[in-house]
C-alpha cells in the first residue's frame, strides 16, 4: 500500500492488523493535512500503532513534533512531580535514556532495563517479571489516550520498544473470564510506581510527602471499552498498579503506604500479570528497532509496551515523549470509565 500524497512513502504492516510503519517520511509529510488524515486513519485501522520512519526526521524540532502529536490527541501539559531535569524546556516533552547536560548532571529518565538475547525475550516471563509490560499512567485521574515517541539518539543495538495488542489478546479469552475481568478496577499509585522503579534504578527519583498527597492513587477498569471502536480491550497493567480489587472496594492508608514507601504490590496484581505470557504471545506483538527520526504513535486504550535494555555504560539513547490526552465537545478533557 502507497500513500497517495508521496509516492516514495512506503506502507507495511507490523504484525497482521496490528501496526503499521510508513517509511520514507519527510517532514513536509509531517505538516500536509492529506498525509495527517491518512496517517490518523491507518492508526486507527490497525489497533493504534503506527511508526513512521525518513531520514529527514532526525533534525525534527519541538515545535514539529508537538504539531504532529496533535493530529493523533491533544497534548498533555502536566508536568509530573520529580520529573523537572528531563522535560524540554518550554516544550510538554519528557526525555527518556541516559543522556547528559555539559555539566555531566543526567538530562533524561533512566531506567535500567535487560537486553534482549533474541525475540522469546519478547514474551513476559512469569519469574524475572520482564519485560515491564503495561498500560502508560493509569495512576493520573485522566490516563492519556496514547504516546507519541521520538528517538532523537539510538544505541547501535538495543534499546527496542516493545509493543503488544490488548484488544486482540482480550478477545482469544473464553467468555467467562473476559466477564470476570469486567467486574475488576486496578489500584494505581505514582508513589507506588515510582518506588517499585527506584528499587531496581536507584537513581530514579521517588516523591516526597508533599507530591505524594497531591497524586492520589486513581481506579482504571481492567477492561475498557475503547470509545472508538466500541471494541474491548486488556487495561490497567502499570507499575502504578498496586492491588487489583472488585470495583468500588476500599483500601486502607495503612496499606497504601505499604504500597507507595515499600514499593510493595498486592498479590491481586498477579490476576494481571498471569495474563502477560498471553497478551505477549507472538501473534499479539511487535518489537520495533529504532533509528535516529523514528517516532511511534500507540494507543494507550488498547496497547501495552515495553522498554527494553542496551549497553548504557558504553553507548546513549535519548527519546522525547509527549502523551495524549482525548478532549470532548466542550473543550473538556475526557475520564477513562
Amino acid at each position: 500500500m502507497q500513500l497517495a500524497m508521496n509516492s516514495d512513502t512506503q506502507c507495511t504492516p507490523l504484525n497482521g492488523d496490528f501496526g503499521v510503519s510508513l517509511d520514507g517520511v519527510t517532514r513536509t509529510d509531517l505538516g500536509d493535512p492529506i498525509f495527517q488524515r491518512e496517517a490518523r486513519a491507518l492508526w486507527v485501522e490497525r489497533r493504534g500503532l503506527l511508526a513512521v520512519r525518513g531520514d529527514e526526521l532526525c533534525g525534527l524540532t519541538p515545535q514539529e513534533l508537538t504539531a504532529w502529536g496533535c493530529v493523533f490527541g491533544a497534548i498533555d501539559q502536566q508536568r509530573l512531580s520529580a520529573r523537572e531535569f528531563c522535560t524540554v524546556e518550554g516544550h510538554p516533552i519528557v526525555r527518556l535514556g541516559n543522556t547528559t547536560d555539559t555539566d555531566g548532571e543526567p538530562r533524561a529518565m533512566f531506567a535500567d532495563m535487560p537486553v534482549l538475547k533474541d525475540d522469546s525475550d519478547v514474551r513476559y516471563n512469569a519469574v524475572t517479571q520482564r519485560p515491564v509490560w503495561h498500560t502508560d499512567s493509569t495512576f493520573k485521574a485522566t490516563p492519556p489516550i496514547g504516546s507519541v515517541f521520538h528517538c532523537k539518539q539510538a544505541p547501535s543495538c538495543g534499546g527496542d520498544t516493545l509493543f503488544a495488542d490488548t484488544r486482540g489478546a482480550l478477545a482469544a479469552l473464553d467468555e467467562t473470564t473476559r466477564a470476570g475481568l469486567g467486574e475488576l478496577e486496578a489500584v494505581c499509585s505514582l508513589a507506588h510506581h515510582d518506588k517499585k522503579v527506584n528499587l531496581y534504578s536507584p537513581t530514579y527519583p521517588t516523591l516526597n510527602e508533599r507530591q505524594r498527597a497531591a497524586n492520589p492513587p486513581n481506579r482504571v477498569p481492567i477492561v475498557l471499552k475503547h470509545p472508538v471502536s466500541g471494541e474491548p480491550a486488556l487495561y490497567g497493567m502499570n507499575s502504578s498498579t498496586c492491588a487489583v480489587v472488585t470495583k468500588g472496594t476500599e483500601l486502607s492508608d495503612a496499606r497504601m503506604d505499604v504500597f507507595d514507601l515499600e514499593g510493595i504490590e498486592d498479590e491481586s496484581v498477579g490476576i494481571l500479570r498471569d495474563l502477560l505470557p498471553l497478551v505477549t504471545a507472538p501473534e499479539f506483538t511487535v518489537r520495533w528497532q529504532w533509528r535516529a527520526g523514528d517516532i511511534v504513535v500507540w494507543d494507550n486504550r488498547c496497547t501495552m509496551h515495553a522498554a527494553t535494555g542496551f549497553d548504557h555504560h558504553h553507548e546513549k539513547r535519548e527519546m522525547w515523549r509527549m502523551t495524549l490526552q482525548e478532549t470532548t465537545g466542550d473543550g473538556s478533557v475526557s475520564r477513562v470509565t
